[in-house]
């Protein structure tokens, strides 16, 4: 469904030039979801952002269901490909209703019946009618990337990028949203890429992953690997170890209650 080759993305030039990804290349079948992880910085969202978009892309391809993607994108590249950002405080109008921003992509893609289309995007993401006409002050955060969910399921794309979609969410919240997505992707047969710095998202929602430090690509592993501590990498086993906090050992904790 999506094969990246050879990936590069600079921003600036002379000195202050900054390789964002460099050489990053992967593939994503038909109904999986995969992970791209790694610590600020690393690049992964970046390469999002180049998918659809919103970064330049100086090197290499993307191919989104065998067809190379243009520049600038056109509209039926975003009928396939959509995208739910990290922070569902600012990725939403704070002057435009849910029904604003739901009707929005419809009417640019020219859709008709866009009233019953609203009512089934709220249904699918777990929110009724009565949220339609609120605005985004009204919402809760986890109500908020409910909408942000369904403004970028309406046009009924085969690919979601998901970057970070739960981390500015509290953790019960967290737990709610990831589950709505696992079940919309089973349901909607979508295509997922979910950029996290969180290792347990990425294990609970992905098959398979690419970890990713300072713009190139590490290690590629799956989630079983993941969760057994069993990845090849030095780095990936740092990133596992620091995923799992700090404990203090034994001795110590005596020594301080002593």
């Amino acid at each position: 469904m999506l094969d990246i080759q050879n990936l590069n993305v600079v921003f600036g030039t002379g000195r202050l030039r900054v390789d964002a990804v460099k050489d990053v290349s992967f593939t994503v079948k038909r109904g999986e979801a995969y992970g791209l992880v790694g610590e600020s910085g690393s690049g992964k969202s970046t390469v999002l952002r180049a998918i659809c978009g919103l970064a330049p892309i100086t090197g290499g391809r993307v191919l989104v269901d065998g067809r190379q993607v243009t520049t600038p994108r056109d509209k039926t590249f975003y009928r396939t490909v959509q995208m739910v950002f990290q922070d569902p405080y600012a990725s939403l109008h704070p002057r435009h209703t849910v029904d604003r921003t739901l009707s929005e992509p419809l009417a640019i893609h020219g859709e008709k019946d866009a009233e019953a289309r609203i009512l089934q995007a709220l249904k699918e993401v777990g929110l009724g009618p009565s949220f339609r006409f609120r605005y985004p002050h009204q919402l809760s955060g986890g109500q908020r990337q409910r909408i942000a969910i369904a403004r970028a399921l309406i046009l009924r794309p085969k690919v979601l990028l998901l970057d970070e979609p739960t981390s500015a969410l509290d953790a019960s919240v967290q737990a709610e949203i990831l589950n709505l997505l696992d079940d919309l992707r089973r349901k909607m047969e979508l295509t997922y890429i979910l950029v996290s710095h969180d290792l347990a998202v990425v294990a609970h929602l992905c098959e398979r992953l690419l970890v990713m430090r300072h713009g190139e690509a590490v290690e590629e592993t799956t989630a079983e690997a993941l969760r057994s501590g069993k990845a090849s990498n030095e780095y990936t086993q740092s990133l596992i170890q620091a995923s799992q906090g700090f404990t203090r050992k034994p001795s110590q904790a005596t020594a301080i209650a002593g």
